[in-house]
């Protein structure tokens, strides 16, 4: 997860291309440049149906190996709000709600343990059996309602296809830091409009917010930074309570997925491709 994160500066850096990502039949196709990186990502749209795999090129297109696509997207994601939260979030942040106890969970977890101390997790899901399960993989605790699982929480993150918003702004903290990453369309939100209009909002890419990130589209908000800016910044501009809100974006998948595939070949594991 560390190596993840750090390869999320690259994908957030200046020598990128990402077009935005387009539906072909029954599944997502990205295609994406991070420095000397191409890749390509297929990934299905069937809701139960996570299939689909990252195909990685270097800088004269010769393959240099393929990622499973779902595993990726986890970690690249999880490693995305990682970075955000470090740059973000209160450096004394010490409690963090998991909303969500999917595919996407776990990897959510140990990435914000990487960049903050934690010494209290809140786990909570509409099927109460798997928050338990991952609270207790992480000595947390499952919380019966969303709002009970983020009063008093310094760091939240949310991964829910939710079309309502999963909690009160008055539930939330004043210096709260909010990783939003399950509402993919305009017609979805997690997150309450007051919280959106109010907080400093990072995004991972601004075009691909302005027609997908239903949690700014349905509260007006335009963000304030994407993160290729704010990393760009010398410090981070003050503020109380701030949101990254991601939909993903194809460097994002580039950057992880070759940085997979070199630790692969340094450990002498995986499977390259032979042009």
């Amino acid at each position: 997860m560390a190596d993840a994160i750090a390869s999320m500066r690259e994908a957030f850096g200046s020598d990128t291309e990402a077009p935005l990502r387009q539906q072909v039949g029954s599944s997502l196709v990205m295609p994406g440049r991070s420095g000397d990186s191409i890749a390509v990502k297929v990934v299905s749209t069937v809701p139960g149906n996570p299939v689909g795999l990252v195909a990685v090129f270097d800088r004269e297109g010769a393959p240099v190996g393929i990622v499973d696509g779902p595993t990726i997207t986890a970690i690249r994601t999880a490693a995305a709000a990682g970075l955000a939260t470090h740059l973000l979030a209160p450096h004394d942040a010490s409690s963090f709600a998991m909303i969500g106890a999917g595919a996407m969970a776990r990897d959510q977890i140990l990435a914000i343990r990487q960049v903050r101390e934690i010494d209290r997790i809140v786990v909570w899901s509409r099927e109460p059996s798997k928050a338990q399960a991952l609270a207790s993989e992480f000595g947390g605790h499952a919380a019966a309602t969303a709002a009970e699982a983020v009063r008093g929480v310094d760091i939240v993150t949310t991964a829910t296809p939710s079309e309502t918003p999963l909690f009160a702004e008055a539930d939330l903290s004043e210096h709260a830091h909010i990783n939003a990453i399950g509402a993919y369309r305009p017609d979805m939100i997690e997150i309450p409009s007051e919280f959106v209009r109010e907080a400093f909002v990072v995004v991972d890419d601004a075009d691909a917010a302005a027609v997908e990130a239903g949690d700014l589209i349905q509260a007006g908000r335009a963000p304030d930074l994407n993160m290729a800016d704010l990393l760009a910044m010398p410090s981070v501009p003050p503020h109380d309570q701030s949101l990254y809100k991601s939909v993903g974006v194809a460097t994002m998948d580039v950057a992880a997925a070759a940085a997979a595939l070199h630790n692969a070949e340094r450990l002498g594991i995986g499977t390259t491709v032979d042009s």
